[in-house]
């Protein structure tokens, strides 16, 4: 099977077409900036995800990983209406126009902050100031979209929101690799109450479903799709980081506090909507 892939740089991408590419994928792997990785299976191309690729008519599946804002709590709406919106449009139309009709969207859980798409200037610049809320809303636009879209045009689309993903090469200030770094140095770790529940899913697992969501036989009685892909495990970020804590035992301490703006909302998959996955348990992860 050929994938076209964007988002191929990216901390999801990147694992997700290593595993791929050893199960004999072959891929068009789409980056912002030129990669020099040699990697079997993977042909790597740059440039932006609006072009009309010439590699989309060789593909069987795309698999839309890019985005803007996924990792900024606070980002501007414009940076990512732009990106995650007009130019995730035309990717798709050109995907469709080059006869790439099985189109895998990977989107976020924090899609359900959104209640209504009803939006004006006032709405966006509250919106600004709040966590993460740019970023859902222009996912929440753009999978209404993806919707009507494959509806009109007999397109299968998949859209995949993804819960917490955390695990091996993760940037060092995300909370995984920031918890185990403190902890194997002894230094106290403040954080914030740790209220929020959510399913937090180890990047293996998580592309290892992405992976078998490439395969449109399965799950296939109608398109498009819109999947919770999660294990079903949720617990509160302050239990996830204990459980991590523990399992080293420093000498040092967690404090859990509210000394930042953070997400309060909790995120539980829909039973009817959920493409469950393997669960690894975090105190076994433990490789940074």
């Amino acid at each position: 099977m050929n994938l076209f892939v964007t988002g191929a740089n990216g901390y999801i991408g990147s694992n997700f077409i290593k595993k791929a590419s050893k199960l004999n994928f072959k891929i068009y792997a789409l980056t912002r900036k030129r990669v020099n990785k040699n990697i079997k299976n993977v042909k790597w191309i740059t440039g932006a995800i609006d072009k009309n690729w010439k590699e989309l008519k060789k593909s069987d599946v795309l698999v839309h990983l890019a985005a803007e804002g996924g990792y900024a709590r606070f980002t501007s709406f414009n940076k990512c209406y732009d990106f995650n919106v007009l130019k995730s449009k035309k990717l798709v139309k050109n995907a469709m126009k080059s006869g790439c009709k099985k189109i895998l969207i990977i989107s976020s859980k924090k899609e359900k902050k959104i209640k209504s798409l009803k939006i004006n200037k006032k709405l966006i610049k509250s919106y600004e100031k709040k966590p993460d809320y740019v970023y859902a809303l222009s996912k929440a636009i753009f999978t209404k979209f993806c919707v009507s879209f494959s509806e009109k045009n007999n397109t299968k689309f998949r859209i995949i929101r993804l819960f917490h993903v955390y695990g091996k090469n993760e940037k060092k200030t995300r909370l995984w690799p920031a918890l185990i770094s403190a902890a194997k140095k002894n230094k106290d770790f403040k954080m914030t109450s740790g209220g929020q529940k959510t399913d937090f899913n180890y990047i293996d697992d998580v592309v290892d479903g992405l992976i078998d969501a490439t395969n449109f036989k399965i799950k296939d009685k109608k398109f498009p799709q819109v999947w919770d892909m999660c294990s079903g495990k949720t617990m509160s970020v302050k239990q996830f980081a204990q459980k991590l804590w523990d399992r080293i035992n420093p000498k040092s301490k967690i404090y859990f506090s509210k000394i930042k703006v953070f997400d309060n909302k909790n995120y539980k998959a829909l039973n009817q909507n959920h493409w469950k996955i393997n669960y690894t348990k975090p105190e076994l992860t433990i490789d940074y």
